[in-house]
């Protein structure tokens, strides 16, 4: 039992799902993702971990974690949630601490016909999941998806009925609270005509961890006219390897789906969320504001497939990179044959601070239509001397003066957030910014 994860066996994933007592569906995906990673080459970007962490460490972070109400209070603020919050935020909240559910508001949610609960449980108890489970994750996307797919564990589902909008947000916090590959929770989103979501999503530790893995999954499907809104806050102390698999698949006429992610600390981080638009004249954001210091090493790649004709898409990318940080933006706009009169922009604006600071832009752009269009631009600077001098004969010392230049240059991502959520993050870059 205590192989790497990398060395499991066939048998070994049957035992594992026998033992969640799941459906034999759900199996079946298990063993489909563990043929692909037994069928393809090695990967750089995640046998390492899956090789570091052993079959044991992986079982005992899905026993009860040994987290206490103080330890739960610290992870929330670090995310922005105060801890009166904790009972109920906004018109829903979970929260999830390796792979184990264990608060859900629901009430305001079932009068409406929305579906809240746990992954695990849905598996089990709801037809419609059969429908969508790993459709858009499914096993052979790549091997980091075949990992998560063979080892997924707790997470959300969350179904909303034709016609319900919640402008109100929907609130989960994942913890990992163990050392290892504690966090494979998967997100499944369904969103009917009519519908909308705004979901936001906490990821945080609440100790610095010597080592920790997080390869969580959100997968999502929207219909006509649908719209949804993912903001996913992710603050890891210590040495955790961010690297999770999104993707969404916006299948509606008109729909509308947006991605904002906001990455404050991890050791190493690796995404590439991915919106695929295959409803006429539907619309796609994906975008990212980052804080990357230290030793980190970020790589982004984001993705939009255009597949309809009227579609509409935008990348953007604004980071602040500063001390030995280390960041590659590697985001692409594919237009398929038949997506006529799609229109694309990608943007990637980046400020650096200090001599040992890195930051690449690779953008890339691929249409198989003529008429499409499709444009691109990219940014990398430091901070204007002028700028800080300016501001310190103003009265602000040069910390501060760098804390007001850098929280204009994130503000036309950060004001699109809800209020509260808006002031959470400005005080945890300000304290990041400031060294802290």
């Amino acid at each position: 039992m205590d192989k790497p994860l990398a060395e499991l066996s066939r048998e070994d994933i049957i035992e594992f799902s026998r033992k969640r007592g799941e459906p034999e569906w759900v199996l079946r995906l298990r063993l489909k993702a563990y043929e692909y990673i037994r069928s393809t080459s090695y990967d750089p970007s995640i046998d390492p971990y899956m090789e570091k962490v052993t079959y044991r460490q992986f079982l005992e972070g899905l026993e009860k974690p040994l987290i206490v109400d103080e330890q739960l209070a610290k992870a929330a603020r670090r995310l922005g949630i105060r801890p009166d919050e904790l009972e109920i935020i906004y018109s829903g909240f979970s929260v999830n601490i390796d792979n184990v559910v264990i608060k859900t508001v629901l009430k305001m949610l079932e009068k409406r016909g929305v579906i809240l609960t746990s992954m695990d449980e849905a598996v089990k108890r709801y037809p419609v999941v059969k429908d969508y489970a790993f459709r858009g994750l499914h096993p052979t996307l790549s091997k980091k998806v075949a990992y998560h797919v063979m080892l997924w564990a707790g997470g959300i589902f969350v179904y909303v009925p034709e016609g319900v909008r919640l402008p109100q947000p929907i609130q989960g916090l994942f913890i990992i609270g163990k050392e290892g590959l504690s966090q494979t929770e998967h997100t499944l989103i369904v969103l009917e005509e009519g519908a909308e979501l705004h979901w936001i999503e906490g990821c945080t530790a609440p100790l610095r961890l010597s080592y920790g893995v997080h390869l969580g999954g959100l997968e999502a499907f929207v219909k006509d006219r649908a719209r949804l809104f993912v903001v996913s806050i992710n603050n890891w102390p210590g040495d955790v390897h961010h690297t999770p698999a999104k993707r969404v698949i916006v299948e509606g006429y008109k729909a509308y789906a947006e991605l904002t992610s906001v990455s404050l600390a991890a050791k190493t981080v690796n995404v590439a969320p991915r919106i695929d638009l295959r409803g006429q004249d539907s619309t796609a954001v994906i975008q990212n504001i980052g804080l990357y210091r230290g030793n980190q090493v970020v790589r982004s790649s984001p993705l939009i497939v255009y597949e309809a004709p009227g579609t509409r898409g935008q990348l953007l990318n604004r980071t602040v990179v500063k001390d030995s940080a280390d960041e590659e933006f590697r985001g692409r706009l594919e237009v398929r044959r038949g997506a006529k009169g799609a229109t694309g922009f990608m943007s990637c604006n980046t400020l650096i601070i200090g001599d040992k600071a890195r930051s690449a832009a690779i953008p890339a752009i691929a249409s198989e239509e003529r008429d499409s269009e499709l444009s691109h631009e990219a940014s990398v600077g430091r901070i204007s001397y002028e700028k800080l001098y300016y501001l310190q004969l103003m009265g602000f010392d040069e910390e501060e003066a760098t804390w007001l230049i850098v929280s204009g240059f994130f503000d036309p991502v950060i004001k699109k957030l809800p209020f509260d959520i808006q002031i959470e993050v400005r005080k945890i870059l300000e304290l990041a910014v400031k060294g802290h």
